[in-house]
């Protein structure tokens, strides 16, 4: 698993290891570890969200997920009384479905698709933690994200940018699950306390 968490200094976040003992068994390690056909759930827990400190929702590249996805994270952060964290879970979010939807589930996907009920399709997962929240992205492309420097007048590029500067860390792993196909790409935002 690789993490990036932001530093004092200037330049993209350095890499580093995130693996302790006593979270080696933890609902998160286990999610972030899982190949996307462990992601394929009954629909009918496709939506669930409660008490748990987890809840899940399947995506597509259809024209209203992105809204979907974001009124989902809303609800959710909202019922877990993480308001602090609603504004900027929400520009995550947003960009971690953006890169799923543009690079696993655009024109090329048919090259990932090996779980038959998951084809063209992603999911966000939400893990409540104590004053924090886990945003992590499970989609069929084994291709891991690249923070890179934008060009100055490219119009996107800086999804990653946001993402490290919005969150106290962020990361990657690819799926060991299902095959080992796909990868999970996750945020975690604090909210103080």
């Amino acid at each position: 698993m690789t993490a990036h968490s932001p530093g004092a200094a200037s330049g993209p976040p350095g890499p580093r290891r995130l693996a302790s003992p006593e979270r080696e068994s933890s609902l998160l390690d286990r999610l972030l570890r899982a190949g996307l056909s462990d992601w394929c759930v009954p629909a009918a827990l496709a939506a669930r969200k409660g008490d748990s400190g987890f809840a899940a929702l399947r995506f597509d590249a259809a024209p209203g997920s992105a809204h979907r996805t974001r009124s989902f994270l809303r609800s959710t952060l909202t019922s877990w009384r993480l308001d602090r964290l609603v504004d900027d879970a929400t520009t995550v979010v947003a960009e971690l479905v953006a890169n799923a939807v543009t690079h696993a589930l655009g024109p090329h996907r048919a090259q990932y698709e090996r779980c038959a009920t998951a084809a063209g399709t992603a999911w966000l997962a939400l893990v409540r933690e104590k004053h924090a929240v886990v945003c992590a992205v499970a989609d069929p492309s084994p291709a891991m994200p690249a923070m890179r420097e934008p060009d100055p007048f490219a119009e996107s590029g800086r999804g990653l940018h946001i993402v490290a500067e919005l969150s106290q860390a962020w990361g990657h792993t690819r799926s060991e699950g299902g095959g080992g196909t796909g990868k999970t790409v996750w945020a975690r935002l604090t909210g103080g306390q």
